[in-house]
């Protein structure tokens, strides 16, 4: 026991926090960086390698505490899902089958997939840890669901209208 808790809960939560701050900062960096070879891709691999550890540690942690934290589940689930089209969608986008479903909207699905994944990363993070913060955990619980999709909207938004082609920005 480390704090009160089993070590069998204790270090997944490390390794996921830990996670959880590398795949925020890479995901800032990737979102920042050229959108070219080179470091938008290194930092994005990065990312997807964090998030990844983010989503396995949160499906232990979530199990250990099942019912109470079913919702985490789901969420690393949605996460990680969205991540893994997001990167499928770029890293396949000249397979056969790829082409023939996006076309060259595999931009669209990238950009929403990876987004959406920094998206729930953070939503999760609040939902969980919220009430923990001076001031903030005087917020509704509902603020923390809706928050970080809402701060994210003007960054789709910006992204898909600078990197989509323009047929998916005028549908």
């Amino acid at each position: 026991m480390i704090d009160g808790l089993p070590l069998t809960f204790f270090l997944p939560l490390v390794v996921h926090a830990l996670a959880g701050l590398t795949a925020g900062i890479t995901g800032v960096l990737t979102f920042v960086a050229p959108k070219r070879p080179g470091r938008h891709h290194q930092w994005g691999e990065r990312y997807l390698v964090a998030y990844s550890v983010v989503v396995l540690m949160a499906l232990i942690l979530s199990v250990q505490h099942w019912p109470e934290h079913a919702y985490l589940f789901g969420l690393a689930l949605l996460g990680g899902s969205c991540a893994l089209i997001g990167y499928t969608a770029r890293r396949f986008r000249e397979e056969r089958v790829v082409q023939h479903v996006l076309g060259e909207q595999w931009v669209v699905v990238h950009i929403v997939g990876m987004i959406g994944s920094y998206v729930v990363l953070w939503t999760a993070f609040y939902v969980d840890n919220g009430h923990l913060f001076p001031l903030v955990n005087r917020l509704p619980v509902l603020v923390f669901w809706l928050a970080p999709t809402l701060i994210a909207v003007p960054f789709l938004v910006r992204s898909l209208s600078r990197f989509a082609p323009r047929s998916a920005t005028s549908a």
